[in-house]
């Protein structure tokens, strides 16, 4: 980490106060700090939480033996990332103690509470055994989650829970999806490493690099030669067999990935709907940095007649609001900001939105519909009632996979040949619409 770990270690103490203490998603918290363009210090504040992140039930279970009296919410959170950053052991112990007394002491917020700073994270490492061991009994703590989501996971998968929860406690690959309209995957591959990166080949279009970076240091990104994409994220147009002059809905764009991906693939008139203003503003800076187009539309897919303005459609693609139970591993707030009851709610909005869309589907037309959800309310079970409630309603079967309904497990030794190698958690469902007497 070239820029001060101290300052660091500051600033990601104050935005861990806005997750912990004020429920903020990651973003936010980061947005409300004063960082200016110092992108650097951004990207280590942001590694730095996303470290915290990962490591906060050991956190706190270490803080609420350790600290033996009420301290400040400032003093908490410096010392939450200051022990997670000792969990992680990416940077060396004594460093790590050194700078977190240094940042405590440049805030007045923390300054008198150095001593005691120092001396947890001394006390920490000295019994460092001991809390290994609690660590390896806790099943919160093994697996960064709160019981109720892991209950959940075992249930729906008991041959695979363990795998599943491990995986989504470790950092994700940094996946690439290559831009070929621009340069083919093989060129792009050679110039990524010639710059020095390591690069593993794991689909049609994705390539893993290591190390991994912040997405401005990445050769060819601000020029619209890749995108960061999972590649289980990769496979709409697969799916949806589209060809150049269809007209595309991209039901639920924001922030843009999969519209930039079936825009990559063929020359499409896409409406890339999205309810939220600032989020539709994503899309077109997506679009923008890929040199691609599409008629971005604040709009609610779940209204009647923002959707009944869009006319006759070839394709629609629903990628739903879902638990983002998949994706874990790049979004490890994830499993705290979520609740039991999300699910269901989740799900009915699914419905809703299944619903409406399948109102202006033309007759032989598909439907793709896609979740990054390992959760059945919202996958299988939710397609299987929308097929119980809609007589006209078909699934198809997935080019190439030849599966009907596709779950991906997140998984980094994929065994279909037909599927990316390495990938995070899916489901997708192919519709069609069909007469009915």
């Amino acid at each position: 980490m070239s820029v001060l770990l101290s300052q660091a270690i500051s600033q990601a103490g104050l935005a861990w106060k806005g997750l912990y203490f004020s429920s903020q998603t990651l973003e936010k918290a980061v947005a409300a700090l004063s960082l200016g363009k110092n992108i650097e210090l951004k990207a280590a504040v942001q590694s730095l939480l996303y470290t915290t992140l990962r490591h906060r039930v050991k956190a706190e279970l270490v803080l609420r033996k350790l600290l033996n009296k009420k301290t400040t919410p400032e003093v908490q959170c410096l010392l939450a990332v200051s022990i997670s950053l000792l969990l992680d052991g990416k940077e060396k112990d004594f460093v790590v103690v050194d700078q977190a007394v240094t940042a405590a002491k440049a805030d007045p917020q923390t300054l008198r509470a150095a001593g005691l700073i120092n001396a947890v994270l001394r006390n920490f490492l000295r019994q460092r055994s001991y809390w290994n061991n609690i660590f390896k009994t806790n099943l919160c703590a093994r697996y960064n989650a709160p019981a109720w989501w892991i209950q959940k996971v075992r249930a729906t998968y008991p041959n695979q829970w363990e795998s599943i929860l491990k995986l989504q406690t470790q950092r994700p690959p940094l996946t690439l999806r290559v831009n070929t309209r621009k340069i083919s995957k093989s060129t792009y591959q050679q110039q990524l490493q010639q710059a020095g990166f390591t690069v593993k080949d794991i689909g049609e279009r994705a390539l893993i690099i290591e190390p991994p970076c912040p997405v401005h240091q990445i050769p060819g990104f601000a020029q619209g030669l890749c995108s960061v994409q999972d590649a289980g994220s990769q496979l709409v147009s697969r799916f949806l067999q589209l060809k150049d002059g269809d007209k595309v809905l991209d039901a639920c764009a924001a922030p843009g990935g999969k519209t930039a991906e079936m825009l990559e693939q063929h020359c499409l008139s896409v409406i890339a709907m999205e309810v939220d203003p600032a989020r539709a503003l994503k899309i077109k800076d997506t679009l923008g940095r890929l040199g691609l187009s599409a008629e971005v539309r604040v709009g609610n897919a779940a209204d009647a007649a923002d959707v009944a303005d869009v006319g006759s459609v070839d394709a629609i693609l629903l990628d739903a609001p879902c638990t983002a139970s998949g994706i874990v591993r790049r979004h490890p707030d994830i499993v705290w900001s979520r609740r039991p009851e999300d699910v269901s709610k989740l799900a009915a909005e699914q419905a809703k939105l299944l619903h409406n869309l399948w109102q202006i589907l033309p007759i032989g037309k598909p439907l793709l519909y896609v979740v990054c959800s390992i959760f059945p309310e919202e996958g299988p079970e939710q397609i299987k009632k929308f097929l119980d409630l809609h007589s006209d309603a078909r699934l198809k079967c997935l080019p190439e996979v030849g599966q009907k309904m596709l779950r991906l497990i997140p998984t980094e030794n994929e065994t279909d040949s037909a599927l990316p190698l390495i990938h995070d958690g899916f489901f997708y469902a192919l519709l069609t619409k069909v007469e009915t007497p």
